[in-house]
Order: structure tokens, then C-alpha cells, then sequence
């Protein structure tokens, strides 16, 4: 499927011999801007295109032309991939094109005093769930993403008073719209989000077909949560589709990458760990119908909690905080103490180098000298 190019589209249906000369006019515009080609917001359907939507009918004889016109408007929906004829009608009696012609739109079939009278047929169960997706919020009052069809037929039904018969003239027009609104994280809501499990519950908001969920280790030496993406392996990349998962706007950290409807697991997951930073991106999958859309990405830092070790931060922080740290750190020497190739360890909690090294600069007017002896 094309990509719908800017400008106006022109497209003229002649025939020798014919009658009439339809040019159908439509812009990008009208399409994107449009509720949809068939408007499921009015109570009485007859809308059978955008409102800047124009047939100029020609008329090549000089005299009164009768013409009938029949119409379909089909919708298939980016995430159901199913074509559903959304409305049918045609018209109750012929209509005249004058001499000069005459230009139809829309708006003519629900004007009182138009002669043109369509008898639609509106399927409700469509025209319900577009109605809900359009006035939905999150859809900024914008058409679903799809592909939206409309057929039209003209026929010529007498020409100055004399009954005819010739081939109708028939018009086919499809156009691609994407749009995609939303894919955002909503939990976590802030870099520095802290979870007090390893086995954390992401939360989202999405109108894409899809998202991947991805989570990536932020080390120290990382300067920024896109170094970390870029620099390091994932350690879970999930996929899941949104119609196929039922919707599904929560996920917990996996133990393993056990398999359910909807949800492709890509790499990982591997264990995180208490009181390390990680990062986590969503990315809204928007490819539709053949073309794909820059996606929507929300990136968010969030930390695994390690209650324990918090405390004796906090511990730490209030000693140093008043000076009076000699004397306890004389009552924990023995063993309470170690460097080694894992780490610093105090009195069995973990700790990172550079939580006691945020520590140790908070309060260096306060500390004379710090010495770590082999025991």
C-alpha cells in the first residue's frame, strides 16, 4: 500500500459517449482531518465522505440529465485487520445535473431542500465502536489508524426527458491513516521510580498496535540513560500486542520467559538486583499497513530496592552528619567491614562504591581521614 502523498487528488471517470463526467476532488486533509468517511457521530448517516469531499459531475449534452448514484464505505481497522462494510445507500429517485453541471457533496443529502435523497444503511456495531474510539481521550478526536474505502456508482438515468441506458461510472477510492497517539509509561511515573521487589509491575498507556517493553542495566559508568541503552544487552525485551494480549496495559518482571497470548519474549529475562538502577523504555510499534511511523518511546530509570542496606545508608549519612563516626566505626572493624572484588560489605549489607562515595564527599570537611587496614 502507497503512502498518501500532500496535495489534491483529481481523478476523471469519462467515457465516449457518456452523458456524464464525474471528478471526484479529495485532499490528504480532508482524510486526516475528517471524523471518518462516514460519519459515525451523526444519528442519521448520510455522510458518505468527508464533508470537503466533491463529485463535479459534467454534464456533456446540453440537456437535463437524471443520474442515480449508489455508494459503499468500508473500514479496516489497523488492529483487527478486518475489512467491515461500514455503510451502504443509494438514492431514492434520480437527481438532475443541469446543463452547467453541478457539484455534489455530502452536504447536499442532508439539506432540506436538496432533491437528493439517500436511503443508507448503517451497520450500528461499527459505527458504535468508532464512535467510542473518536471520543475516547486519549484519541485527541482523531480518526483510528486503518484503511478507509469508498465506492461510488453513477448510472444516468434519462437525458432530456428520454429514458437511457449506459455503463455506469464507477469510482473507487482508498486512503491509508495512521494515527497514533499515545505510548507512554505510566508506572514508572519518574526516573528514580523505587520498586521494593525485583520483580517489578510496569503500567502503560497505548494506542499503538503494539509495544516493546525493554529493560537495560544503568551503570555507574553509563552518563546517561540512553548510554546505558545503547551500551549494554537488555536484560528482558518483550513485545505485546495489544489485540492479541486483550488489551493489556500491566506487566510484571518475569522469573522465566514463559510463554502467553500475546506477549513474544525477545531476550531475557535475567534476575535484577537490590539496589541497583535500571532503565526501562517502552516503545509504541506503529507500523501500519505496509509503511512504518517513527515510533512513540518513553524512557524511565527506576531502582530495585535494598531495604537493608538503605538503613545503614541512613545510618551512615547521620554518623558522618555529626562528626561522631570514629567510635563507631572502631565497634564494627571487627569483620563488620570489606573490600573485595564483590564489593563493600557492612555488617553483611551490601553496599555500592558510590553510595560511600556520595557519603564520604557529602561530609568531607567533617572527615580528617578514612583508613582501611587488612585484617
Amino acid at each position: 500500500m502507497k503512502k498518501v502523498f500532500l496535495g489534491v487528488f483529481i481523478l476523471m471517470y469519462y467515457a465516449y459517449g457518456q452523458s456524464v463526467t464525474v471528478i471526484p476532488t479529495i485532499t490528504e486533509a480532508d482524510i486526516i482531518n475528517a471524523a471518518v468517511l462516514v460519519d459515525p457521530l451523526a444519528e442519521k448517516v448520510k455522510d458518505i465522505s468527508p464533508s470537503n469531499f466533491s463529485l463535479m459531475i459534467q454534464n456533456n449534452k446540453g440537456v437535463d440529465v437524471y443520474v442515480d448514484m449508489y455508494f459503499e464505505a468500508h473500514v479496516t481497522l489497523e488492529e483487527d485487520q478486518q475489512r467491515v462494510l461500514i455503510a451502504s445507500g443509494y438514492t431514492t429517485h434520480p437527481f438532475l445535473i443541469p446543463p452547467a453541471g453541478r457539484i455534489f457533496t455530502s452536504k447536499d443529502a442532508d439539506s432540506k431542500g436538496s432533491d437528493i435523497d439517500i436511503n443508507a444503511n448503517v451497520n450500528e456495531d461499527e459505527k458504535k465502536i468508532l464512535k467510542d474510539k473518536i471520543l475516547d481521550p486519549s484519541s485527541g478526536g482523531r480518526v483510528p489508524s486503518g484503511l478507509y474505502e469508498i465506492f461510488i456508482r453513477v448510472t444516468v438515468d434519462s437525458v432530456g426527458g428520454t429514458a437511457v441506458r449506459e455503463t455506469p461510472i464507477e469510482i473507487s477510492r482508498s486512503v491509508n491513516v495512521t494515527n497514533p497517539t499515545t505510548a507512554v509509561l505510566d508506572i514508572p511515573d519518574q526516573n528514580g521510580y523505587v520498586y521494593p521487589t525485583p520483580f517489578p509491575q510496569f503500567q502503560w498507556t497505548y494506542d499503538t498496535r503494539s509495544v516493546r517493553l525493554s529493560v537495560y542495566e544503568k551503570r555507574p559508568e553509563y552518563q546517561s540513560l540512553e548510554d546505558a541503552i545503547s551500551a549494554s544487552d537488555p536484560y528482558l525485551e518483550v513485545e505485546i500486542n495489544r489485540k492479541e494480549s486483550g488489551n493489556l496495559t500491566t506487566f510484571t518482571y518475569p522469573q522465566t520467559a514463559a510463554s502467553r497470548p500475546g506477549i513474544t519474549f525477545i531476550k531475557g529475562p535475567r534476575q535484577l538486583e537490590r539496589g541497583k538502577m535500571y532503565v526501562a523504555v517502552l516503545d509504541g510499534i506503529t507500523t501500519a499497513f505496509g509503511f512504518d511511523v517513527d515510533p512513540l518511546r518513553t524512557i524511565r530509570s527506576f531502582v530495585i530496592a535494598d531495604p537493608q542496606g538503605q538503613v545503614m545508608l541512613n545510618l551512615l549519612q547521620n554518623i558522618f552528619g555529626t562528626g561522631n563516626f570514629e567510635d563507631t566505626f572502631n565497634s564494627i572493624q571487627d569483620g563488620g567491614l570489606t573490600i573485595d572484588a564483590n564489593g563493600i560489605t557492612l555488617n553483611g549489607v551490601r553496599l555500592s562504591v558510590q553510595d560511600l562515595s556520595k557519603i564520604l564527599t557529602d561530609n568531607k570537611d567533617r572527615i580528617t581521614s578514612v583508613r582501611f587496614e587488612d585484617q
